[in-house]
């Protein structure tokens, strides 16, 4: 989700399913992919779009939702960013 979040940023998430379009959500894909990206819902199913116009939106429709399944897990709150990296 860069360049709205950095590797090592905390993200804070409230767990639900339900969602605004265009939220930040956190979603997991076939049990196993788990994602943050905005989401929008419609008619046929849902897009998972990324704030980096580098990675194309994924799009879902209700039967793949309900087959793999897609399922969003909860809305990201906000995210918190240490700027002074730990040196190892």
């Amino acid at each position: 989700m860069e360049p709205l979040f950095d590797d090592g940023d905390i993200v804070i998430v409230h767990k639900q399913d339900d969602f605004e379009n265009g939220d930040n959500c956190v979603v997991l894909i076939n049990g196993e992919e788990a994602t943050v990206k905005k989401v929008y819902k419609g008619t046929t199913g849902i897009e998972l779009k990324a704030v980096n116009p580098y990675y194309p939106p994924k799009i879902f429709t209700k039967e793949e939702i309900k087959d793999l399944p897609v399922r969003v897990i909860g809305v990201v709150e906000k995210s918190i960013r240490n700027f002074k990296k730990n040196k190892k």
